[in-house]
């Protein structure tokens, strides 16, 4: 298992130089989905449910009144396990290209942050931790089956009174196994109409 500061280590290599908001909404979304991924914790150190979302509190010791941070010195990125690496790899390629105030914003909207706030206004300190469990509940029912996903896709479309004909659903199905990117599906649509 790895400890907090070498995640974090690990983060910063992918990144460079970030705000210390945006390392630790990342560090959070490591834990998070590595718990999804692996069904255990990256690392044993808390998450805590402060106003401005999930934040490590070992971590905030060491960037304290730091806005942003280059890099990690007291954590080493090549202490990560091979699934480690591979969570971070996934994170940073989902979420890294967010603000810190769009992760920040992300959170609140999110289950496990406001499950371990409680009734404490939003704007109210809290050291309240985030449960590994109500992390591994929340995002693990982001992921879907691809078939299921394209089922519910076309139900949503019919209820707009939209058909989506099998040619599309398997579009949709290429497009959730990353056969196509949707920029493509985007560009080759564009292309047919102008070519109608």
């Amino acid at each position: 298992m790895a400890r907090a500061r070498d995640v974090a280590a690990a983060v910063l290599a992918h990144t460079g130089s970030i705000t210390t908001m945006k390392l630790q909404k990342l560090l959070y979304y490591s834990q998070a989905w590595h718990l999804v991924f692996q069904h255990e914790p990256m690392f044993d150190e808390k998450i805590e449910a402060w106003p401005q979302g999930p934040v490590t509190p070992s971590i905030f010791a060491g960037h304290r009144k730091q806005y942003q941070v280059t890099n990690w010195p007291s954590g080493h990125a090549g202490a990560l396990t091979e699934p480690e690496n591979t969570t971070v790899n996934w994170v940073m390629d989902k979420y890294a290209h967010y603000s810190a105030e769009t992760l920040s914003r992300m959170t609140h909207m999110e289950s496990p942050w406001r499950v371990a706030r409680g009734i404490v206004a939003e704007n109210e300190k809290s050291s309240q931790s985030i449960s590994h469990e109500q992390m591994r509940h929340f995002y693990a029912r982001q992921i879907a089956d691809v078939d299921i996903a394209v089922a519910q896709a076309a139900a949503s479309a019919a209820m707009e009174g939209v058909d989506l004909d099998d040619d599309w659903q398997r579009t949709l199905r290429d497009v959730a196994t990353s056969t196509r990117t949707a920029d493509d599906l985007i560009a080759e649509e564009i292309e047919r109409a102008r070519r109608q």
